[in-house]
């Protein structure tokens, strides 16, 4: 059985160990969003000190942000870290990252992770949800695709200097 609620703070140290220990075991899942907080810095492969960045990122995490958990029976099955945006037009939630632990893919982990807070999302009265996933990550694409998200853009970038 697993169960799904969202970290405490004190949690947060943990959670930030388990994302690293996950994402590092795929290079696919680096996207812009790696190049832009450092946890990357050629977009193929991840910086040799991901688990102290991943901590700091955490550290530093504010109430904008929140991390759904899922816990099972062994622990920690998977997380995922929402930022919530409130505009004057519109209101919207992005998954940031999502990770679930290799052993317990395809038992419905993340797919209950997406649920939980998408159902947060509507309470908060939220209009869309977003999400990125590294071009290369095809297995992503297709769980997200399942969970009824669609590709509406991409993102291109370029290396200065």
């Amino acid at each position: 059985m697993i169960d799904y609620r969202w970290a405490r703070g004190d949690e947060l140290p943990a959670i930030a160990a388990f994302f690293a220990r996950i994402v590092a075991l795929d290079d696919s899942y680096i996207s812009h969003g790696e190049l832009q907080t450092g946890l990357s810095l050629d977009g193929m492969t991840w910086v040799d000190d991901l688990d102290q960045r991943m901590a700091e990122d955490f550290a530093a995490m504010g109430d904008e942000r929140s991390v759904a958990v899922a816990t099972g029976p062994d622990g920690l099955a998977g997380a995922a870290i929402i930022l919530w945006e409130v505009t004057d037009r519109v209101s919207f939630m992005v998954f940031e990252d999502l990770a679930v632990d290799p052993a317990t893919r395809s038992h419905g982990v993340g797919a209950g992770l997406v649920a939980f807070a998408e159902a947060a999302g509507v309470e908060r009265g939220m209009a869309w949800a977003f999400l990125e996933s590294g071009l290369r990550n095809e297995g992503a694409h297709r769980f997200f695709d399942r969970q009824g998200f669609r590709a509406m853009s991409k993102i291109f970038s370029k290396k200065l200097g």
